[in-house]
Order: C-alpha cells, then structure tokens, then sequence
C-alpha cells in the first residue's frame, strides 16, 4: 500500500462510523489484493507477498470483530476463513487465480455493509478528529493543494 492510500484510508476512518469502518476494513483487503495483482504482473514476487499479508492481517481484524451473538457472525466467519485460506494458497503458489475468488465474495459483502453503513445515521466514532477542507488554488504553472483547519490555533504565524 503506498503512501497516499494510506492517506486516504486514515481520512475516511477519521469520519467513519461504525459500519463505515467495517466497510473501510474491505476496501483495504480489497486495495492490497489490487496491488499484489499488479505487482505479481510485474514479476515482483515479494511485493505480491507482502501485500496479501497486509490483506490477511485486515481479514484477521475482520474476523477478530465479529459479534457472535447473531447466527450471522458464524456465516462471516466460515466466509473470512475460506478467503484467509485462498490468500496463503495464492501466496504459496504465486498465483492470482485464488484472488479472483477472493475479489468477488468480498465485494458481495462490502456491497451489503455499504447499504447498511449509508442507512446508519450515528455520527463518526472520533470525536476530537481534525475536520479537513482541501482546495485547489493555481500557483505558477501549476495547481497547489491546500489545507485549512479552523480549530486548529497552533498554525501559521502570530503578529
């Protein structure tokens, strides 16, 4: 995962409530299976590797939150496993075939705690978060990016 990836995933969890997180958790997995399949294309077998180990540390994380209170955690958590299986299989024989299995029963479950995380109204878990407005303004020959906090006293000068 590179820099600005992970930029962005920090972002999103910063804003995210409950269920946002969940979903943040699978575009991640989702992001490391992406990049190990590029990588492998282009015949870098350690990077593939260690992106699907990223992947299976995400998995894990998925299966360490699940609430085994409903029947359902039980079904998330035989689907989690068989995806945990396929990404050791497709690292161990450097292969991507075991990831399009693994691409498509993660994206039927992020698509179904998405629906869940646009209907649920709580608000972001962080509380104290930074609240981030980012604009564009043209500089010489090119355009800046530039970020701007409000509440945050503690930059810039002081007359």
């Amino acid at each position: 995962m590179n820099r600005e990836e992970i930029k962005t995933f920090t972002l999103r969890v910063t804003e995210a409530n409950s269920c946002d997180l969940i979903v943040i958790l699978y575009d991640i997995v989702l992001c490391d299976i992406n990049n190990a399949k590029k990588a492998l294309k282009k015949g870098d077998t350690q990077l593939f590797a260690k992106e699907l180990h990223h992947a299976t540390r995400f998995m894990n994380e998925l299966i360490s939150n699940l609430n085994y209170e409903g029947a359902i955690a039980y079904d998330l958590m035989s689907l989690y496993s068989y995806c945990n299986k396929r990404l050791a299989s497709a690292v161990a024989g450097n292969r991507a075939e075991d990831l399009d299995i693994v691409v498509d029963v993660l994206t039927k479950l992020r698509s179904s705690f998405k629906t869940l995380a646009d209907a649920d109204t709580s608000g972001p878990l962080m509380k104290n978060a930074q609240s981030v407005y980012a604009g564009l303004t043209y500089g010489k020959g090119c355009l800046n990016e530039t970020y701007v906090d409000a509440a945050d006293f503690n930059r810039g000068f002081r007359a």
